[in-house]
């Protein structure tokens, strides 16, 4: 068991450092910007990249997700080419597809870029129209490089993909540095740093589109091509809601609050990326392995089957340890890494620090995203995939609902609030269909202690500190956070990994 344990800590650092690296070197523009746009630039550029995501979803038209789905399985069963020339006409039928709807979308944004810029009520209106075309052609050459992206995941190719994604992000922030810092184009200079980086991921990617386009024997098919339609544009919806659900918030307080307000918020949400990047990590892990221990398991004894349920409910504990653990560092200690120097002042410029209560709820949202993640496993063990939609419809939902009621009252910190609520929903969800078709007896215990001894140490530390000096106050925080391994240990709170706990 513990050999296991270790194999997925190990695996998740693999899979995990340059998705980490990538995380970090973006995140880095976010206090870049506070220190050189307004907050309503920044809430403005917020804004427009909410949009960028949801217009992505329309340009891939769900091709991307058939193109997984028809490169190995169906030629060899529904075509007499061999599997090489088969996996070309994939690659081209998905790629015509997105340029087909992406490239009609892209025009009719570009010719009507103003009034698309004023029915958005951006605050910078006199730059509206050229952002709109900014980000209608990012959103357009993202979408042409999906096709090659899913080609190298699908042969296998991870360094070539991990190498171009990283070459992409660091052109991005070098571009950024020379727009937005150097020349000082402001808002104008992040939207133009990134029509250059995606520009670039396209140029990246011409090898493979040379390899799979540029041969001859490639004929349009009206019936495969139909096939990748039929099967793609049903997951549409679900990559919606998908994206409602993590994004939605944005224009809700864009409507109610303003790009300001927006601006503040979108700077102290991104703050919360160490949770986010080790629920990321964990899931880049997580599914091979679960998969292959639950293949592993299946062949063997009735015994040894157990052990891959207590194996699952073991993962969730520690992973809530360590969850818990960067929870701490990050909600206590944030109050003064935003004080540190950085390019242009401070780390995160002090306009923007009326914002910084959204960390640790923020944090606590994406704990119940990784939630969701691990309950996920029972449905692809079980190949009940078809319940995911209806869990992220519900999600999405709950989430505009509760951004809806609660921004009026709250401001930015019902937004916040809402955004865990929502998470939460979606984990619970989840949870409801792992205990009907994959039951497993989670360490309930061990996952209220570790919680609750969190929570009782981050409020006992914020209370101990209020009246201190911020340097004392910071190393009385940091004996907060080193007492906190200590209490769950004293306590007994986490089980032995090297048998199964009793019931």
């Amino acid at each position: 068991m513990l050999a296991k344990l270790r194999a997925l800590s190990s695996e998740t650092l693999i899979y995990g450092v340059s998705t980490v690296m990538g995380r970090l070197l973006t995140f880095l523009l976010t206090p870049l910007y506070t220190n050189y746009v307004s907050p309503a630039e920044l809430g403005d550029t917020a804004y427009l990249y909410t949009l960028i995501a949801f217009v992505n979803v329309v340009y891939s038209c769900g091709f991307d997700s058939a193109f997984f789905k028809f490169f190995h399985t169906s030629s060899e069963n529904k075509t007499n080419q061999n599997p090489h020339e088969y996996n070309r006409s994939v690659f081209v039928h998905s790629l015509f597809g997105i340029v087909l709807i992406a490239g009609a979308v892209t025009v009719l944004l570009l010719l009507f870029s103003s009034n698309v810029a004023s029915i958005l009520r951006l605050s910078v209106v006199e730059v509206g129209g050229m952002l709109v075309m900014y980000s209608a052609l990012i959103a357009f050459f993202d979408a042409l490089t999906l096709i090659p992206y899913a080609a190298l995941r699908m042969e296998q190719r991870a360094k070539r993909f991990a190498m171009t994604k990283f070459a992409v992000i660091l052109l991005n922030v070098s571009a950024n540095i020379v727009c937005v810092v150097w020349l000082q184009m402001g808002i104008r200079g992040i939207f133009l740093a990134g029509l250059l980086s995606a520009f670039a991921g396209v140029l990246l990617l011409v090898p493979e589109f040379v390899r799979y386009l540029l041969r001859s024997g490639i004929r349009l098919d009206g019936a495969l091509f139909g096939e990748l339609w039929r099967f793609g544009l049903p997951t549409v919806p679900a990559a919606f809601s998908a994206m409602m659900l993590q994004v939605i918030d944005r224009p809700i307080i864009k409507f109610f609050l303003g790009s300001s307000v927006l601006g503040i918020y979108q700077a102290n949400y991104r703050l919360g990326i160490p949770m986010m990047m080790m629920v990321t990590v964990f899931e880049y892990a997580w599914k091979p392995f679960y998969l292959r221990e639950y293949a592993a398991a299946s062949k063997r004894t009735i015994k040894q089957r157990r052990a891959f349920h207590v194996l699952l409910a073991q993962v969730l504990t520690y992973f809530t340890a360590a969850c818990c653990c960067v929870f701490l560092l990050s909600s206590l200690c944030m109050e003064y890494v935003v004080r540190l120097p950085f390019v242009g002042g401070r780390f995160v410029n002090p306009v923007y620090w009326s914002g910084l209560g959204l960390v640790p709820i923020v944090l606590g949202a994406y704990y119940f995203n990784g939630m969701f993640t691990h309950f996920a496993a029972s449905v692809y063990i079980r190949k009940r995939t078809k319940y995911l939609p209806l869990i992220s419809g519900i999600s999405a939902l709950s989430n505009i609902a509760l951004n809806i009621a609660l921004i009026p009252v709250l401001g930015i910190q019902g937004a916040a609030w809402a955004t865990l609520g929502a998470y939460m929903v979606s984990a619970a969800g989840m949870f409801a269909l792992t205990r009907r078709i994959y039951p497993v007896r989670y360490q309930w215990k061990s996952l209220a202690g570790l919680i609750v001894s969190a929570l009782a140490i981050f409020f006992l530390a914020q209370s101990s500190t209020e009246t201190l000096s911020l340097e004392t106050s910071f190393f009385v925080r940091c004996a907060w956070i080193a007492a906190y391994p200590l209490v769950v240990l004293a306590l007994g709170i986490v089980p032995s990994i090297s048998r199964p706990t009793k019931r």
